[in-house]
C-alpha cells in the first residue's frame, strides 16, 4: 500500500511546474508592458525637447527681428526730429549719427550675423511718396532686410525687393 505522503509529492511537482510556465509568460508580459511604456515615455520627452528647442530658437529668432525693427523705429524717430529742427534730412550717416549722439551699436543690426544699417541721404522733406532711408546691409531675418520708410514704415523685403525699392526711388534732390 502506499501512503498517502507519497501520492500527495507528485501531484504538488506537477501543479509547481505549471505554475512556473504561467509566472514566465506572466512576468514576460508584465515586463514588455514595462518596458514598452517607459521607451514611451523616453520617446514622447524627445520630442517634447525638440520641439521645445525648436521653439525656443524660433523665438529668439523673432526677438531680433523685433530689436532689429526697433533700432529703426528709434532712428527713424531721430531722422524726423533733424528734420523738424532743421527743416531737412541729414545730408550723411555720419551727421546723423552725431546728431542722434548714439553709438555705432544702434546702428547695427543685433543679429550676430547682421551687419550695419545704411542711410540714404538726400531725401525731402516734402516728399510726397515715400522711399527707402535706411535699410539693413544683410539679410539676415529669415532671407529679409528690415527698411525703414520715409513715411515711418518698416518693413522686412527680400534683397530683390530691396533693389527694386532703391531703383524705383524718385530723384531726391
Amino acid at each position: 500500500m502506499v501512503s498517502r505522503k507519497e501520492n500527495a509529492v507528485p501531484s504538488a511537482r506537477a501543479r509547481g511546474h505549471g505554475g512556473t510556465i504561467i509566472n514566465v509568460i506572466t512576468g514576460l508580459i508584465l515586463f514588455g508592458a514595462i518596458g514598452f511604456g517607459v521607451y514611451w515615455v523616453i520617446k514622447t520627452t524627445g520630442q517634447a525637447s525638440e520641439q521645445y528647442m525648436t521653439g525656443m530658437v524660433n523665438t529668439k529668432k523673432q526677438a531680433t527681428t523685433v530689436s532689429c525693427q526697433m533700432n529703426l523705429r528709434s532712428i527713424g524717430q531721430t531722422l524726423q526730429t533733424y528734420a523738424v529742427g532743421n527743416e531737412a534730412y541729414p545730408d550723411s550717416q555720419q551727421a546723423l549719427v552725431d546728431y542722434g549722439g548714439y553709438g555705432s551699436k544702434l546702428f547695427h543690426c543685433p543679429d550676430p550675423n547682421g551687419g550695419e544699417y545704411v542711410y540714404v541721404p538726400g531725401h525731402r522733406v516734402d516728399a510726397s511718396a515715400p522711399s527707402v532711408m535706411v535699410y539693413e546691409s544683410k539679410p539676415v531675418h529669415n532671407g529679409k532686410c528690415n527698411v525703414l520708410f520715409s513715411d515711418g514704415q518698416i518693413a522686412a523685403l527680400t534683397p530683390e525687393e530691396l533693389q527694386q525699392a532703391l531703383d524705383a526711388a524718385p530723384s531726391r534732390r
